[in-house]
C-alpha cells in the first residue's frame, strides 16, 4: 500500500482517541500517527471530556470506543454531541455495524460513522480520509 492510500502526505489533523484498553489505545496511536496524524489519547470517559474542553479547537474527530466500563461510549457522546454538535465521531466496536447503529436508534444526531474492531488500517484511514475530506 503506497503511502497515499494510507492517507500521508495529506493535511494533518488532531484525534481524540478514546477506549479504555491500552493496546487497543497503542494500536490506534499508532495507525493515526502512521497516517500523520497528531493524536490525543483517553482511557475513560471522564479524561476524554477533559481533553475535548482542554484541546476542542485542535481536535477534528473523535474516534469513541462504544463499551467502557464507567461513562459508557453512548454517554460519552451524548455530552459531546452537547459540546459540539457538528464534531466528527466515529464510534468504535467490536459489535456489528446494525447493532451499533440500534444502539444509537434515539439519538438525534447519529454517529458519523461506525469502524469496527479491531482496526484495520485501511479501514481507519478510508474513514478518517471520508471525516477529513467532507469537514474542511
Amino acid at each position: 500500500m503506497n503511502s497515499d492510500a494510507l492517507g500521508t502526505g495529506q493535511e494533518s489533523h488532531t484525534v481524540l482517541l478514546v477506549d479504555d484498553e491500552i493496546m487497543v489505545i497503542e494500536v490506534g496511536e499508532a495507525i493515526l500517527g502512521r497516517l500523520g496524524h497528531t493524536v490525543i489519547t483517553a482511557m475513560s470517559g471522564e479524561e476524554a471530556l477533559a481533553k475535548f474542553k482542554t484541546h476542542r479547537q485542535e481536535i477534528g474527530c473523535v474516534v469513541l470506543d462504544l463499551t467502557m466500563p464507567g461513562m459508557d461510549g453512548k454517554e460519552i457522546y451524548q455530552r459531546l454531541r452537547k459540546l459540539s454538535p457538528d464534531l466528527p465521531i466515529i464510534i468504535a466496536s467490536g459489535l456489528a455495524v446494525d447493532q451499533v447503529i440500534s444502539e444509537f436508534g434515539d439519538i438525534d444526531i447519529q454517529p458519523t460513522s461506525i469502524i469496527q474492531k479491531p482496526y484495520q488500517i485501511a479501514s481507519l484511514s478510508g474513514k478518517i480520509q471520508e471525516i477529513f475530506n467532507g469537514y474542511k
